[in-house]
């Protein structure tokens, strides 16, 4: 017999710290492999670590994927919502300097220019749609990590 209560998925329960793998296999199947591809591209970078974290409303449960070259804050977040997950990556002036962005795709330049920007950090986000648009997206996550890496910017948190 049915209770009626519907089951809140990991993503939405703040009271439970789903893993990592939880949260991605939620992913709407179309979906789910550019997820995973961009979550193995990320680990895979020498000096990645990842971890689960509470980041309120609208982000609830996402994966942070840390540097050991950036401090105070995580290299690249995956907002793994279930049915429109983002890659969301924090860019300082110097990293946005760096990018190439008269070769960049409009909707990446777009999304890099329109973004949300705290204390000096535009928060470029973008929804997760193939695994061609992964590999955009990790080549700006690597842009962004060699600018801080090669100490041309001090990172903030």
């Amino acid at each position: 017999m049915s209770s009626g209560m519907v089951a809140r998925s990991a993503w939405n329960d703040r009271f439970r710290k789903p893993s990592a793998e939880l949260l991605i296999d939620q992913i709407t199947k179309s979906l789910k492999p550019a997820a995973d591809s961009i979550r193995e591209l990320l680990l895979a970078s020498d000096g990645a670590s990842e971890e689960v974290s509470w980041q309120g409303v609208p982000w609830r449960w996402s994966v942070l994927f840390r540097h050991e070259a950036v401090a105070g804050r995580a290299w690249v977040y995956l907002v793994p919502q279930p049915n429109q997950p983002l890659v969301v990556i924090p860019l300082t002036a110097e990293g946005i300097a760096a990018l190439p962005m008269r070769k960049l795709l409009k909707p990446v330049r777009d999304a890099i220019t329109h973004a949300k920007q705290v204390d000096g950090i535009r928060w470029a986000q973008w929804d997760i749609q193939s695994k061609s648009q992964v590999e955009t997206l990790m080549k700006l996550a690597r842009i962004q990590l060699e600018t801080v890496s090669s100490g041309v910017t001090v990172a903030s948190a």
